[in-house]
């Protein structure tokens, strides 16, 4: 069994302008709504690998758009619990770079500031139960290709390593392959 844990293509949101905390937040949910940008196109060897995977993803957009481009049809399973995990804003009186404002957000977040958004602990225990899910559809289907986002599928990996799941290889960028094997 294998499970391949893909991180998404480049999203057309992933643009870095200069915002305010309120400007940054309406990024975030633009960020959420995009699908994947014209060039961003997954290497060829990934999509031929994946015919015999039982195809699964998030329900956000670059997820979607990620599998289509990938293996040509949305995924056979979507759930939400694979989401991205969330991005906090907190209102400062600052104009920083889009980048740099999820860094410090980001940072805010890990240590336990998440403002209107799930925790990091939160988001752990779902990173937990997206694992077992996804052991369980391997149990029945076999193969499995997760159309996913990056922070969700490193945790998700960790969960399914302590479910007996070894990591092959590691991808972090964007259309990126985490491969695990049991």
């Amino acid at each position: 069994m294998e499970i391949i844990l893909i991180r998404h293509g480049k999203p057309t949101g992933a643009i870095n302008p200069k915002l305010s905390a309120a400007g940054f937040e309406n990024w975030v949910s633009n960020y959420n709504l995009s699908k994947i940008e014209e060039g961003s196109l997954p290497p060829k060897e990934l999509g031929g690998s994946l015919s015999s995977h039982f195809i699964v993803g998030s329900n956000l957009p670059r997820s979607i758009d990620s599998a289509c481009l990938c293996v040509n049809k949305e995924p056979d399973l979507k759930f939400k619990e694979l989401r991205e995990m969330e991005i906090p804003s907190h209102k400062f009186p600052f104009e920083f770079k889009a980048y740099t404002w999820l860094i410090i957000n980001r940072i805010l977040w890990l240590l336990g500031f998440s403002g209107k958004v799930e925790s990091f602990k939160a988001a752990k225990v779902r990173a937990k139960s997206s694992a077992e899910k996804l052991h369980e559809l391997a149990v029945q289907h076999g193969n499995i290709a997760v159309f996913g986002h990056g922070l969700m599928n490193k945790y998700t990996a960790k969960e399914l390593s302590k479910l007996g799941w070894s990591i092959t290889s590691k991808g972090k960028k964007y259309w990126g392959a985490t491969k695990l094997k049991i």
